[in-house]
């Protein structure tokens, strides 16, 4: 009989610090620690575990790195709320984020603009309509002439009239990829590219008279461009 080694996953292998990290979330979970309250100290976790203090100091730096735990000399070591996007200011950095990671987030940054459309429609203003047209007038009458200025401010704008916090939240740790956008046109400097006919006008002329799906048509054609650098960028593939 043939043997279907398919049907074998690879045996994951787990230092003694990820090991003591899982065990440490659980643990904090089974013995119900909320925000604010005291953890025992790194000798307690030693016993606790039945590991070495090195090892827990390690795998709580894990935790204090994405700000769930905070701790100093007098108070100890406590539970803190988790903070998505301060995890995020920790590990977005664009120093060390490679291009396909940055791309990757560029894409991700489109699909949250052309879905959260609804939400835009939902709860836009014709106060809102007019703030976004003054930000277009501002650039095009050279009051704001910084390219990149102007588009942090236009799509920021977009974010705020969704009214959803955690997009709000989200938008910031996205405009990294604006470096990533200048840098690809950098590149592509001298390659024709077909500029986008869908202008940021165009785009408050629709959120005044158009309909939800129209204006999910025209952000998707108002970042078209860029996919077309992209691909352009990595040879056509």
């Amino acid at each position: 009989m043939k043997e279907n080694h398919n049907t074998f996953r690879p045996v994951q292998k787990m230092t003694m610090v990820d090991q003591v990290e899982r065990s440490l979330r659980i643990y904090f979970k089974e013995n119900g620690f909320k925000p604010g309250d005291n953890l025992p100290t790194e000798n307690e976790l030693a016993q606790i575990m039945n590991v070495s203090r090195n090892v827990i100091r390690e795998a709580l730096s894990r935790f204090r790195m994405l700000g769930l735990i905070s701790s100093n000399k007098k108070s100890g070591i406590h539970l803190e709320k988790f903070n998505l996007f301060s995890a995020l200011e920790r590990v977005m950095d664009p120093n060390v984020l490679d291009k396909s990671t940055l791309h990757d987030l560029f894409e991700l940054r489109i699909m949250l603009e052309i879905g959260m459309a609804d939400a835009i429609y939902r709860n836009i203003a014709p106060e809102q309509v007019h703030g976004l047209r003054q930000i277009v007038e501002d650039f095009e009458s050279k009051k704001v002439p910084n390219k990149i200025e102007h588009e942090i401010s236009f799509h920021s704008e977009l974010y705020k009239i969704s009214k959803n916090e955690t997009l709000c939240g989200f938008q910031k740790y996205l405009k990294i990829v604006f470096d990533y956008v200048l840098s690809l046109e950098e590149e592509m400097m001298d390659t024709p590219i077909n500029k986008s006919k869908v202008t940021h006008s165009d785009l408050v002329d629709c959120l005044e008279k158009g309909s939800v799906q129209e204006f999910r048509e025209l952000m998707h054609n108002h970042f078209n461009p860029y996919y077309e650098m992209n691909f352009l960028r990595q040879g056509g593939k």
